[in-house]
């Protein structure tokens, strides 16, 4: 059959909507979109790539969230699961990170830049067929950081006006990862020909791999959970693949 890869939208809960699309290229460089938050959903909260290569997984993740957006952690992105063909079972490791900018937050909600970090809290690693890199980390994978270190919207710099204590003046979490994260991977059996299936984005301080999304922002009275990692949000995508070709 001829054609483009058939993209698959879903409206996921009735409070809340994520829309994931991955969308097939000649260059095995698959864009992720993910939209998550109140109706009418209007803010594109992460977008990224996940690229195959030779026995490598090149993962970039964005935070499109403004400064006067970013309200609690549960915003802030903490892992990402996904299986890939050609993976053959083995050992998967962290081979590089790379985050150009970090923040600390003060008490204010000031957001302060404090230079590239090494992200050391970040770790990769598998669980059958399902790998991770991640922050906060299920399947036992670690060292994980989390809530430090995790990729927070903004530019870093300037007023987190709406930041409620997960975020503001909690040194422990500091200092988190600004806007953009790029991890490569060790992935043994994957080529540049490798399809991408399952993938989930994880938001929050709860290991999620099964990629429940939020029903909603929450309200401030809950906002104190969100430091102690009892609340987690994650947006989830199926890729379905055919063949390109005329």
């Amino acid at each position: 059959m001829t054609g483009f890869t058939k993209l698959k939208q879903a409206m996921v809960a009735t409070t809340a909507l994520a829309i994931v699309i991955i969308a097939s290229s000649v260059t095995k460089a698959d864009p992720i979109n993910i939209c998550t938050g109140n109706p009418p959903c209007s803010v594109t909260n992460v977008s990224g790539s996940i690229v195959a290569g030779n026995g490598t997984v090149t993962i970039t993740l964005n935070n499109n969230l403004t400064n006067a957006q970013v309200v609690s952690v549960i915003q802030n992105i903490s892992g990402v699961y996904f299986e890939v063909s050609g993976y053959n079972g083995g050992a998967v490791s962290l081979s590089s990170s790379h985050s150009t900018q970090s923040t600390n937050i003060d008490n204010s909600g000031n957001g302060v830049l404090a230079g590239a970090v090494d992200p050391s809290g970040w770790a990769a690693g598998h669980s059958g067929q399902t790998i991770t890199v991640c922050v906060v980390c299920a399947f036992g994978v670690g060292p994980a950081a989390g809530p430090e270190q995790t990729i927070i919207g903004g530019n870093g710099s300037g007023a987190y006006a709406n930041a409620n204590g997960s975020i503001a003046g909690n040194n422990p979490h500091n200092p988190f990862l600004v806007g953009t994260n790029t991890f490569t991977l060790v992935v043994p059996g994957v080529t540049v020909d490798s399809a991408f299936s399952n993938v989930v984005i994880q938001f929050g301080t709860t290991a999620n791999p099964t990629g429940t999304p939020p029903t909603s922002l929450p309200e401030p009275a809950s906002m104190l959970l969100l430091g102690s990692g009892l609340v987690g949000a994650a947006g989830t995508l199926r890729r379905y693949r055919r063949k390109i070709g005329k």
